[in-house]
């Protein structure tokens, strides 16, 4: 039962730093800046060149400013900056150390999808190291991720630090282009963005993305969203942001664990399936 309190369980805590330290940034905004106010030329090769520098920047690698005060590698190595697109054939043009694949990594069905949403734009899934996000919280993520971004255009697009083009990537990877994990809360309950009482329930379900690993098991699916929902929205926020931390506040975890949702939901999909032939698939009313 003691596994069930955050505190002594290591997977609890890295599910919601993985969360917290996560961003998605857009690549075309800078591109288009690069290209009209600047002039240069974006291919594969130089995004590629990009890419290579903000893998050493974002973990703390100070590539354009002389390498002063630099992170210690072994203490940021959980960081890593991967490119998604629409796009299969500018996929194919970049090196596959940096390239989500799609294709491989979701169900057929779920892939063709995600593409055509995506079409030709492309992102970044930043995760920025885990130890910084900790020292200081959700909110910092985009600040970090941003600071770096600026920096590797800097450095790989061999641009002048104080041109004026610098202010509109900064934008656009601050603001404009970017896609937090968590909105920012009201102020009675303020905290940063990326930050639990932020998360909106369907996203959340996608970041668990038990649907990509049990796509023909809607009930496991399911649960693995209700469980991992429970430990950090009843026990990380409600249980210690919001109240304290121990005993009570952390019992929902060990009620939501202890097989008490899996014959229910096994029998509420069997009844769907009997009664209506499957999920979704009842008449609407």
């Amino acid at each position: 039962c003691d596994d069930l309190h955050f505190v002594n369980n290591a997977a609890m805590q890295q599910m919601w730093d993985d969360i917290r330290r996560t961003i998605i940034v857009g690549l075309d905004l800078a591109h288009g800046t690069l290209q009209k106010r600047l002039g240069k030329e974006v291919t594969p090769e130089t995004i590629n060149e990009y890419l290579h520098v903000l893998n050493h920047a974002m973990p703390g690698a100070a590539v354009v400013q002389e390498h002063m005060v630099e992170t210690h590698p072994a203490l940021t190595d959980d960081c890593y900056v991967k490119v998604f697109t629409g796009d299969d054939e500018m996929a194919d043009d970049l090196e596959p150390q940096f390239v989500i694949p799609i294709d491989k990594l979701f169900p057929a069905k779920s892939a063709a999808a995600l593409k055509a949403a995506v079409g030709k734009s492309m992102w970044q899934a930043i995760h920025i190291p885990t130890i910084v996000s900790r020292t200081c919280d959700g909110g910092t993520t985009s600040r970090w991720s941003a600071m770096q971004i600026g920096m590797s255009f800097i450095g790989a697009y061999k641009m002048c630090a104080g041109e004026a083009a610098v202010a509109d990537l900064a934008f656009a990877a601050k603001h404009a282009g970017v896609i937090q994990m968590a909105d920012i809360l009201p102020a009675r309950r303020a905290r940063g963005p990326n930050e639990p009482g932020g998360i909106k329930f369907g996203h959340f379900a996608d970041m668990v993305q038990s649907d990509r690993k049990y796509p023909n098991d809607p009930v496991r699916s399911s649960l693995e969203i209700v469980a991992a929902g429970t430990m950090l929205f009843d026990q990380i926020w409600l249980g210690s942001y919001m109240s304290g931390g121990v005993g009570f506040t952390q019992y929902a975890t060990a009620a939501y664990t202890d097989n008490i949702l899996d014959d229910y939901t096994s029998y509420g999909v069997d009844y769907i399936k009997k009664h209506h032939g499957g999920i979704g698939k009842a008449k609407a009313t």
